[in-house]
């Protein structure tokens, strides 16, 4: 098996160059051409070859018969009368030429017969055939001399008409009757020799051979150019479909002419370039596509309008290429576009820019029938007004409704393309599927932030209920408690201040008794506070500079803070801070905020006291300190009652969870950051007096 592969691989080497010569078209082309030429060539060859051989024997028959007519007519009277030296005589011209030698003409013989069919005298080019001439032992002439019987046949002397008839030495014989009255008076038979007629023909055949070979030889060139400049644009197109399939086709294939070739190479490149620009289109789609899945992932995954409005101007750069990308909430009772968000170029210029729907205006279109708005050319667009988009550089723009549970909320605006071009109906059709995106977008985080507002809500009324429930239950203790406590304590501390005062006794007595009383105000305090906590006196709420109350709070702790070696730094100047208050109420928020700070720092300090004037509608006063901190566990217990982390016997849990009921009795909030080991800060936050705001704030 292994020398028989061996030969079959041998053999398609050998085989290969001529397969792949073979498997061009134009190859092919020239050599079917070529072949067709050759038979073309052939068959004339063969037909005039014919026709010359058709004609030479015409020729050389018409010859003998004129030669035997002539004669015919010299010797029929000889014939007849068998006169033998005559008949030669007229017979020898035929052989002699004008000077008297022998011509070297193709007469062959001439044999003259009686109406016997006898031999009576002949000639030949050299010699002279009489009936008295011996044979030879065949019965025929002798072989020098014609091949000619001395007595003709009977089916040759019953003939009327001349017979022809054609030797093997290619010597024409004609036998030529000479008829009077009515009967062969006898006969002349002449011979021809077509020898020099064939070589002249062969000449010519050698000719014509060489002729149909340098022939065949141009036609396999022209055929071959022929195929060339045929199959040119074949192979054009050939390679131009490898590089189409390839996705790699650039340059058309030049066509000329107007023949099917021709129009199936302007065919071939309407073709490709249907092709290249549904590919590029196809691409396209792709892309927009892939973009819009992005999109559409990336701001599902967002829940928060303020991080959500970067990802959409973003996604919309990608998508349209868009230099601005603007978000505006629809307010239908002021007929306001408000922007929620600007971003790009021109968002410095928009951002504060609220659009007015007027009546008829594009915009209150746009707005009351929800159809999409795409501007060409926003400078020479009569429904806008040509110097304010001149003077803020709108070019062109797009505004598409952004709807949410079938109702319209607002619009999102393109404005500028970058690069410099106009946004067209490609980037309208692509612009309003990303608003459904965004639309949807929007409505999730406007839903996941009513959710966290109704969680919020639900959180602090449950809180309110606990805080309630328990204010509830210190109400009535307290009440149970100074009905019951609070006379009997009031008589211990009245004769325990009485004896400390009036009697005079030793140390130790002395120091138990103070230690009864200091107790015994302990236990009143305690008292109070809850009598305090529970008991929701009304306020007296009067416009009262924030800083008096804070001023009277820092003095009244100043040698306190001192003595703990505590530096209060005040970082606030004099400008009065209007706000709406009971000072007596935030006086006491202050001071436990205060005393809680000189508290946490048992080492000392710094303490300092900051405030922020009404910029947000809210007064803002700081108390940070350098003290313990606060464990992060035990931030959101601070302001529980009766929670307190300063160990037993040293406070009561109550100071500020009555400073955070104080403080939301007016309105405001307090918030604190602290960390264990890095100090607190507390932030009170008031609501300014109305009346001392800004006019722009007002």
């Amino acid at each position: 098996m292994t020398w028989m592969q061996g030969i079959l691989s041998a053999i398609l080497t050998r085989l290969r160059p001529v397969l792949g010569w073979w498997g061009g078209v134009a190859w092919r082309m020239a050599f079917f051409m070529s072949v067709a030429l050759f038979l073309v060539a052939v068959l004339v060859g063969a037909f005039f070859f014919r026709e010359g051989r058709t004609a030479l024997d015409s020729e050389i028959k018409s010859r003998a018969l004129y030669v035997a007519r002539h004669l015919a007519t010299l010797t029929v009277d000889d014939i007849i009368t068998q006169n033998t030296y005559e008949i030669y005589k007229k017979i020898l011209p035929a052989f002699i030429t004008y000077d008297g030698t022998v011509s070297d003409r193709d007469l062959v013989y001439v044999l003259v017969y009686n109406r016997n069919g006898n031999l009576m005298v002949g000639r030949t080019a050299n010699e002279i055939i009489s009936s008295f001439a011996p044979r030879s032992p065949s019965g025929s002439l002798p072989r020098d001399r014609p091949p000619a019987e001395r007595a003709l046949s009977a089916a040759a002397r019953q003939r009327s008409d001349p017979s022809f008839f054609l030797s093997g030495k290619g010597v024409y014989d004609l036998t030529f009757p000479i008829p009077v009255a009515g009967e062969n008076a006898g006969f002349i038979r002449i011979g021809i020799s077509g020898k020099s007629h064939a070589e002249r023909f062969s000449g010519l055949a050698k000719k014509g051979g060489i002729a149909l070979g340098v022939i065949f030889l141009l036609g396999l060139v022209f055929s071959q150019v022929i195929a060339e400049r045929i199959t040119r644009p074949i192979l054009s197109m050939s390679r131009a479909a490898e590089e189409l399939s390839r996705q790699n086709w650039k340059t058309p294939i030049p066509v000329e002419g107007k023949d099917e070739i021709s129009t199936l190479g302007h065919a071939f490149n309407q073709m490709a370039l249907t092709l290249k620009q549904r590919d590029a289109s196809l691409s396209q789609g792709n892309r927009d596509l892939f973009i819009l899945h992005a999109a559409g992932l990336d701001l599902m995954e967002s829940l928060d309008v303020d991080m959500l409005l970067p990802k959409i101007a973003a996604r919309a750069e990608d998508l349209v290429r868009a230099d601005t990308t603007a978000v505006s909430l629809a307010d239908t009772d002021e007929r306001k576009l408000k922007y929620l968000g600007v971003f790009g170029g021109k968002a410095q210029a928009l951002k504060d820019l609220d659009t007015v729907m007027e009546s008829g205006g594009i915009y209150n279109w746009t707005v009351s029938y929800g159809t999409p708005l795409l501007i060409l050319d926003a400078q020479a667009d009569f429904r806008l007004d040509k110097e304010l988009m001149s003077s803020l550089g709108i070019r062109s723009l797009m505004a598409v409704p952004l709807w949410s549970s079938n109702r319209m909320m607002g619009l999102l605006s393109a404005v500028n393309k970058k690069g410099g071009g106009s946004f067209d109906k490609h980037d309208l059709r692509l612009f309003t599927v990303f608003s459904n995106l965004v639309g949807a977008a929007l409505q999730n985080a406007h839903l996941y932030s009513d959710l966290k507002n109704n969680m919020n809500e639900l959180k602090q009324a449950q809180e309110q209920l606990v805080r309630s429930t328990k204010m509830a239950a210190i109400g009535e203790l307290a009440a149970n408690v100074a009905h019951e406590i609070n006379n009997p304590l009031t008589s211990v501390l009245g004769y325990t201040t009485h004896l400390l005062k009036t009697l005079d006794m030793p140390e130790a007595p002395r120091k138990v008794l103070g230690v009864m009383e200091q107790e015994t105000l302990r236990v009143r305090k305690i008292i109070r506070n809850l009598l305090d906590f529970s008991r929701q006196r009304p306020s007296w709420m009067r416009p009262t500079d924030v800083l008096q109350p804070l001023r009277e709070t820092l003095a009244l702790v100043q040698g306190v803070a001192e003595a703990a070696s505590v530096r209060i730094s005040e970082e606030f100047d004099g400008t009065p801070i209007i706000v709406t208050m009971d000072p007596n109420e935030v006086k006491q928020v202050f001071i436990n905020i205060v005393n809680n700070a000189l508290q946490a720092m048992p080492q000392g300090g710094e303490l300092r006291v900051r405030v922020n004037a009404c910029l947000q509608r809210e007064a803002v006063v700081e108390f940070m300190d350098t003290g313990i901190g606060i464990p992060e566990e035990n931030t959101r217990k601070i302001f529980e009652p009766f929670f307190s982390t300063k160990g037993e016997g040293r406070g009561t849990g109550l100071g500020l969870s009555i400073s955070e009921r104080i403080i939301h009795n007016h309105s405001g909030r307090i918030e604190v950051e602290s960390a264990a080991g890095r100090g607190t800060t507390f932030r009170v936050y008031l609501p300014c007096y109305q009346a001392a705001l800004p006019d722009e704030e007002a």
